[in-house]
């Protein structure tokens, strides 16, 4: 199907907020040795929630960009935010083997994809 014809300030409003959003998450990325609480435990908890809260706002922010400038359907939506969303915690996790006290981790693909889907799955 192909793209809606929008007014280019439309375009930017739609998907300037995607493209902010996946640099906050590159700046999250690249804070050496990135820690929220003293609590080992608590500080883990606090760290997996947010990154099932960071890329679910991405995913949803895919969404509403894909919904404002195509005529896909939900469904395509849905599987195309997911994949992006997907692919971009992927790249994140590699930028993060690269930054002082960080390690990537396919573990964290997995909750920041659960996030997304979570985030996509409850408001359609």
């Amino acid at each position: 199907m192909p793209l809606r014809s929008l007014a280019p300030s439309l375009l930017l409003s739609l998907w300037l907020p995607v493209l902010a959003w996946a640099g906050f998450i590159f700046y999250l990325s690249s804070i050496p040795h990135l820690r929220f609480l003293k609590n080992d435990v608590l500080d883990f908890i606090v760290r997996k929630i947010g990154h099932m809260g960071v890329f679910g706002i991405l995913a949803r922010l895919l969404a509403r960009a894909f919904t404002g400038s195509t005529y896909w359907s939900w469904k395509k939506i849905f599987a195309t935010s997911l994949a992006l969303t997907f692919l971009y915690a992927c790249i994140d996790e590699y930028h993060q083997a690269f930054v002082c006290g960080r390690i990537g981790s396919a573990k964290d693909v997995t909750i920041d994809t659960l996030g997304a889907w979570l985030a996509l799955g409850l408001m359609p």
